[in-house]
């Protein structure tokens, strides 16, 4: 009995090494499986939102460093004021300690022209008072005996020529009393103009004098209340400057830790692009599924209001290549598989917001992005014109739309040579 069985083994093991050699490898070959990133899209999910949590503390820090940033700078434009304008009120002080120097010297001038007057008042009285008893005896005498002695004077002349003579005489001393009497009324004049002069001047001087005098105290007292100032300020920078540089370090902390997770996510969604190429490639070794691809929503909506070329991101202004075209509908309408195939990706993501990928074989693959729901699975196969999702406008958009992308061997090209626009 076990030389019978050990017989049919052998020849068990001789019928399958002929079989080996006459039926093809590519008979054996497993079928290709869809690569399921949903574990690997979960990672992504949560380095995401700690990419996001980390945006909003690099945010929060930059406005931190900001509002530092300015009231440091507010701080030194205000020193740099109080500086300027103690360096004008020191020049306004001396300027006023000058004029109060010069008013003084200037009183000083007056006393002693004062003095002068007091003398020249004096001595000018005495002269009015000498022209005036000289005037007065003058008077009184021409009063008492004026026309006997002119008359005398004249009848006692010799001749015609000394009547002459003895007219002009009288004529003479008549106007010297004239003169004597214009003279006093000058003098008095004089006196009067002098000390009207020396009154004014005197009041004027002692009224510049107290002006200044007065304003000298406020001119120091804002001078000491800006020294306080300034140093106020200067302690308050030292604070904001440290503020400051505390909030810029952890602006760049925060920046930095940023950029690694952004690496860290780029990295990861990088080695999920590479497992989608790998499985399109092991796709590729099998037969396209064939037919021309299907517009992949409903034929009335056929408007195209981006297409496959370089323009400016309508949400950050920067340019890039964009990877496909986007057809504008309504929100929750079909969106439809363009071809037979399988779904490889069926998923939400930061940018493209909830997006369908479907390997059609022969390295085909078609992407539908910014959905309001997903219809399908990863692994399900599905018919050309099967509704897949419902329009939206999740991820980085800006309205209702189907972002359509066609890959050839994980190479985005132009869906415009692959599908025809109705």
């Amino acid at each position: 009995m076990k030389k019978q069985f050990t017989r049919w083994s052998l020849l068990l093991l001789s019928v399958i090494m002929l079989v080996g050699y006459v039926i093809p490898m590519w008979s054996l070959t497993i079928p290709v499986k869809a690569y399921d990133a949903t574990e690997d899209k979960q990672k992504v999910k949560l380095m995401e939102d700690e990419l996001a949590a980390l945006r909003d503390s690099s945010s929060i820090a930059s406005e931190a460093y900001k509002e530092a940033l300015a009231a440091y700078k507010e701080t030194e434009a205000d020193i740099a004021a109080a500086e300027k304008l103690k360096i004008s009120l020191d020049k306004e002080i001396l300027a006023l300690e000058t004029e109060i120097d010069k008013t003084q010297q200037l009183l000083t001038t007056y006393n002693e022209q004062l003095a002068y007057y007091a003398d020249a008042v004096v001595e000018k009285q005495a002269e009015i008072d000498d022209r005036y008893a000289l005037f007065i005896d003058r008077v009184r005498i021409n009063y008492e005996d004026s026309f006997t002695s002119y008359l005398e004077i004249v009848l006692s002349s010799d001749s015609f020529s000394d009547l002459l003579y003895r007219v002009d005489i009288i004529a003479s001393l008549l106007e010297y009393d004239k003169r004597v009497l214009a003279a006093l009324d000058r003098s008095k004049k004089e006196l009067t103009q002098m000390q009207s002069d020396y009154q004014v001047l005197q009041y004027n001087a002692q009224e510049t004098l107290d002006k200044l005098a007065e304003e000298m105290p406020k001119l120091e007292q804002k001078r000491l209340d800006n020294e306080q100032l300034i140093l106020k300020l200067e302690d308050d920078f030292i604070k904001l400057k440290e503020n400051k540089e505390a909030t810029e370090e952890e602006k760049r902390r925060v920046e930095a830790q940023v950029k690694a997770k952004e690496a860290q996510v780029a990295a990861a969604e990088a080695d999920i692009d590479r497992k989608i190429k790998e499985a399109e490639e092991r796709a590729r070794l099998e037969n396209y599924v064939g037919g021309a691809l299907g517009w992949p929503c409903d034929i009335k909506h056929n408007v195209i209001s981006s297409y496959f070329v370089r323009r400016v991101n309508p949400i950050y202004g920067y340019y890039e290549n964009h990877n496909g075209i986007d057809i504008p509908l309504p929100y929750a309408s079909p969106v439809l598989a363009a071809n037979a195939g399988t779904v490889i990706v069926s998923e939400y993501h930061y940018s493209y917001g909830y997006y369908v990928v479907i390997d059609h074989g022969g390295g085909i693959s078609t992407l539908y992005g910014h959905n309001s729901k997903l219809l399908v699975s990863v692994g399900d196969q599905v018919t050309k014109g099967q509704q897949i999702a419902k329009a939206g406008s999740t991820g980085y958009s800006t309205g209702n739309h189907i972002h359509f992308c066609v890959r050839e061997n994980g190479i985005h090209v132009d869906p415009l040579g692959y599908v025809n626009q109705p």
